[in-house]
């Protein structure tokens, strides 16, 4: 039975170069440097693996209902922040008037807080903050992490959790000062993970894979964001379900901890063929790497 392993934290700076002629945006394959020798093109998109994605052409996502305290953050704004971040991404045109072929449920305010999947029994794709502590290791410098359940052998994502790093980082929404975290981008950013995209190294791009305090560019998805979400989800792209339901049903609580069914980020997992992606949002102002890093959970 595969063990889950942890792809990579792709919260770095990478320095390629990029042609305004040419998509520079990654698409996010299931691949484990640990397990895997994975195979990466020369803008550093990894080539190995199946593509994540979407099963169905409808997927819910749910916030934290105590937003954040620390940074000021209610769910009201939290809330809003996020719609408009999904509205950026979902109003792309992708030609003939089409946009991309998913569409988001709002399932409101959920009590769970924890990034996790559980294999028999219900789920949520949770946004949530991280308040009290930021507890990945070697991640001082990463604004937010989207983690990313899937299938090692199809791709397909069962579950996706938004974790913002309001401990470390001065989260603002709106009237944005030079040392502010722009929640509004971070959480634009984060969307794009979400909906299957990986880094981008074109410059002024959303999936830009580092962010500069006090900037709000990254809330608009620019060019090549659009190309890269209408190559992940085409209009044309063929669903197995329209359901907007959660894999096993919705949970507005955690589970239990520490239960064979339960997966967390970092923790080993009973489950065979799934694996889990992390991939976050750095700020150039703090500690890099150079490039993702694999490790065992």
């Amino acid at each position: 039975m595969k063990r889950a392993s942890l792809l990579g934290a792709a919260a770095l700076a990478l320095s390629l170069l990029w042609s305004a002629n040419s998509s520079a945006f990654c698409l996010t394959r299931g691949c484990s440097d640990d397990e895997q020798d994975c195979e990466y093109d020369e803008r550093g998109c990894l080539q190995t693996g199946p593509l994540l994605h979407w099963a169905s052409s409808c997927v819910s996502f749910d916030l934290q209902s105590s937003g954040s305290p620390l940074r000021g953050i209610d769910y009201d704004d939290a809330h809003g922040a996020i719609i408009a971040g999904f509205e950026q991404w979902l109003h792309a045109d992708c030609g003939d008037g089409r946009g991309p072929s998913i569409s988001i449920s709002d399932y409101g305010p959920v009590e769970c807080r924890q990034a996790e999947y559980n294999q028999d029994s219900p789920n949520a794709n949770i946004f949530m903050f991280r308040d009290d502590d930021w507890p990945y290791e070697n991640a001082i410098d990463t604004l937010a992490l989207t983690t990313l359940i899937f299938n090692a052998g199809t791709g397909e994502i069962y579950d996706a959790d938004v974790e913002v790093n309001t401990n470390q980082s001065p989260m603002s929404i709106g009237n944005i000062k030079a040392t502010d975290i722009d929640f509004d981008s971070v959480i634009t950013h984060e969307i794009g993970h979400f909906l299957g995209l990986s880094h981008s190294d074109a410059q002024g791009s959303t999936m830009r894979p580092s962010y500069a305090p006090g900037q709000t560019s990254m809330s608009s998805i620019e060019y090549d964001d659009v190309e890269g979400v209408c190559t992940a989800l085409p209009p044309e792209r063929r669903t197995t379900t329209d359901s907007c339901e959660p894999r096993h049903g919705f949970a507005s609580e955690c589970a239990l901890p520490k239960t064979q069914c339960s997966l967390t980020p970092g923790s080993p997992g009973g489950l065979a063929s799934v694996l889990v992606s992390i991939l976050g949002l750095s700020s150039t102002l703090l500690r890099r790497r150079s490039r993702p890093s694999g490790r065992r959970p």
